[in-house]
């Protein structure tokens, strides 16, 4: 699952994500606006329950540019 500072919260399955070759320079996930930046990455199992409540992730300001 990925946050963006803005709210968008994206959650995928790595079995989606495209293996890549070495020679390669990676696999787009999201699109970042201009201004926005990465608030939180987490990982999630597969057979865990929706998140209903968020209130304990502690945020700590920290982005990822």
């Amino acid at each position: 699952m990925i946050i963006n500072k803005s709210g968008i919260a994206i959650r995928m399955q790595v079995e989606d994500l495209r293996v890549m070759g070495r020679a390669t320079q990676g696999v787009k996930v999201i699109s970042i606006k201009e201004g926005d930046s990465i608030a939180a990455v987490a990982k999630v199992m597969k057979d865990e329950e929706e998140i209903e409540d968020l209130g304990d992730i502690e945020f700590t300001g920290d982005t990822v540019e």
